[in-house]
């Protein structure tokens, strides 16, 4: 009678705690709207955390009424198990992992959460700069990895494990992987000096590797580019050897335009002028442009078909392709509009000659001709005269034959 009602009793009171860790912990939890603002993941991250904890705390629960059950009926003593050193360490030994594991995840909320806090616009609505997105980012998963391995080791410590030997293991596994994966070593000690030196951050316009693109992807150990095209391109650091990087404080768009050699350079500068002048005039472009005045080289070249003039916009960085084609666009219509011509490449058809010197004759349709198939031989050959001999052999040039007319 008394195992049969402290049964009764343990499944009574587990099913009330259950029911009371099903409305607490069970439920999903909601955070207020001005947390949610400042930091929009981590009710997504709370609720990621819970259902892991909700579970465990049930698990653990099923094993405590499945011990009093047992304890009631005789068949386990659980008075005297937790009296024994062995209960004690055990005991002790699940809160030490809990609290660690507790400890872990509430570090982990807090850094995520602020980091994701500094990578959100802050209070003036100024977003962070393309080097703190970077850093944090990377950080962030460092972080991750670290937190992970710290968590392993010191519960496994905590439940009995020398780590010694694990720890000389992985030093002498590490030291092997070392030599053995010299390319990934080499790609992390790059990567590490090039967000160090602040070469490349994630939106810059770089060329690296031999390719040109914008940084969608940044990690410790490669770069993601994604070129013109669309193509998207994932380099090892170990193979950039050079970074150049288009979006640093300022750029440039470099012009140089040849025009024919009769014509005035003097006049062809005061065109570009012009035409710059004219740029500055549209306020979307004059937003791009960092210098009122342009800037001219002069003469660079006297090239095999052109006289070439250079000259040089400054403009904020990135923007300097854009604001180069609207000048090409205008520079176009002011030389066309002064009848100053720009050279283009030009070809001549040669019809060939014959043995006589006379050129073979060119069919020509004459404009204004109905018959589309007449045309005018420009030039007649001279009439020839055949002759009935046979072309007879001629020991004097090496076996060659001359036809007589």
């Amino acid at each position: 009678l008394k195992a049969t009602f402290q049964t009764i009793l343990a499944l009574v009171i587990g099913g009330l705690v259950a029911k009371f860790m099903a409305k607490t912990i069970g439920r999903p939890v909601h955070v207020s709207d001005d947390l949610r603002s400042r930091f929009p993941l981590l009710e997504e991250r709370l609720n990621g955390f819970v259902p892991n904890i909700y579970k465990t705390l049930r698990i653990l629960l099923v094993v405590v009424v499945a011990a009093v059950i047992l304890d009631a009926w005789g068949i386990f003593s659980l008075s005297a198990w937790l009296a024994s050193d062995a209960g004690i360490q055990t005991i002790g030994t699940v809160i030490s992992v809990a609290a660690i594991l507790v400890g872990a995840m509430a570090i982990w909320i807090a850094l995520a959460s602020w980091i994701e806090h500094r990578l959100n616009p802050n209070d003036d609505g100024q977003m962070p700069t393309a080097r703190a997105k970077t850093l944090l980012t990377i950080f962030r998963n460092a972080a991750a990895i670290a937190l992970i391995i710290m968590t392993v080791m010191i519960v496994l410590a905590e439940i009995g494990v020398n780590i010694g030997p694990l720890l000389a293991g992985a030093g002498v596994l590490g030291l092997a992987i070392g030599f053995g994966a010299q390319k990934l070593v080499q790609d992390v000690i790059t990567g590490v000096f090039i967000q160090m030196e602040n070469a490349i951050n994630a939106g810059d316009i770089v060329t690296a590797g031999g390719i040109t693109g914008t940084a969608e992807k940044l990690t410790i150990r490669s770069l993601g580019l994604r070129d013109l095209s669309g193509t998207y391109h994932m380099i090892p650091f170990s193979a950039v050897d050079t970074v150049s990087n288009f979006m640093r404080e300022f750029a440039y768009h470099v012009g140089e335009y040849g025009v024919a050699y009769r014509e005035n350079t003097d006049e062809v500068i005061v065109h570009l002028r012009e035409a710059f002048a004219e740029l500055m005039a549209d306020p979307e472009q004059r937003e791009k442009i960092l210098i009122d005045e342009l800037e001219v080289h002069g003469v660079t070249a006297l090239a095999d078909s052109s006289v070439n003039i250079r000259v040089r916009i400054k403009t904020l960085p990135g923007t300097q392709w854009g604001v180069g084609r609207a000048y090409n666009r205008l520079v176009k219509q002011h030389l066309d509009a002064a009848g100053i011509e720009i050279p283009f490449p030009h070809m001549t058809i040669y019809f060939g000659q014959d043995k006589d010197g006379s050129a073979p004759p060119a069919p020509l349709k004459m404009v204004g001709d109905s018959d589309a198939n007449s045309a005018i031989q420009l030039e007649q050959k001279p009439e020839k005269t055949t002759s009935s001999k046979s072309s007879k052999s001629n020991p004097k040039h090496k076996q060659d034959f001359d036809e007589e007319h």
